[in-house]
């Protein structure tokens, strides 16, 4: 498959997908998704010890591309939540650990791509959110599963509810984030990272991920099929409108 809208590598014993829409601030279309689908699926964990996620020192991602949304059909709307769903669903299911590091803005579908990574490494500056709400619209990939499961309920209702970006230093105190670090150093923390990882034991790597993942033991299948049934009707119902003309 042919990269558009990411780029894809692997150094030192790491797998890295960097976001590559620049002009959108990294904004999540459609295609992107199936590219993301394409290349975890591919990951070689025989050949790889971590795989990381990110923007640029700009953007994370800036969410999901709104003006793509307002063309689709409510059945539409559903069967790509189920297909988004799956594919950073794959960040967890990957035998390797997978971390995002967070730069600039990451909202809405940007967070969730993060979410769905074992780890998360913002910048002390990251602007961080789930502000659909405001668009009449859900978080259509995985918010409203993720975010109560990462910062506990009444955290995650209260920026699921009022959309504020949640300030990075209460990410970091409430698990939204494992580890804040200064702007401009996302360069430094990839290569310091990727040393690190590219030493380690592929073995014990694989036994840590695999456990980790044995132990999360929430059902959570229903949650997501109810949330992309809601993303759906409020897409056709409401989200048009309230995401209106701006995009």
């Amino acid at each position: 498959m042919e990269y558009q809208y990411i780029k894809t590598f692997n150094n030192q014993g790491v797998a890295h997908i960097q976001l590559n829409r620049p002009d959108k601030l990294n904004a999540i279309c459609f295609r992107m998704v199936e590219e993301l689908n394409h290349v975890i699926s591919a990951v070689d964990v025989n050949a790889v010890n971590a795989l990381f996620v990110y923007g640029s020192e700009k953007a994370f991602s800036a969410g999901g591309d709104l003006k793509e949304m307002k063309m689709l059909t409510q059945e539409e709307a559903e069967r790509r939540s189920h297909f988004i769903h799956h594919t950073f669903r794959l960040l967890q299911t990957v035998e390797v650990p997978t971390l995002a590091f967070i730069s600039g803005v990451c909202l809405g579908g940007g967070l969730e791509l993060a979410l769905h990574c074992d780890v998360r490494i913002a910048t002390e500056t990251a602007k961080l959110g789930l502000p659909e709400l405001q668009y009449g619209i859900i978080p259509g990939a995985g918010g409203t599963v993720q975010l109560p499961i990462q910062m506990g309920y009444s955290q995650a209702a209260y920026y699921l509810l009022t959309g504020e970006n949640i300030p990075t230093h209460l990410a970091l105190q409430h698990g939204l984030v494992q580890r804040l670090i200064p702007e401009g150093t996302l360069d430094v923390t990839l290569a310091s990272m990727e040393t690190y990882f590219g030493k380690l034991n592929p073995e014990a790597v694989k036994a840590t991920k695999e456990m980790l993942q044995r132990n999360h033991t929430a059902d959570v299948n229903t949650r997501y099929a109810n949330e992309a049934a809601l993303f759906g009707k409020l897409l056709a119902s409401s989200g048009k409108q309230g995401i209106g003309e701006r995009f």
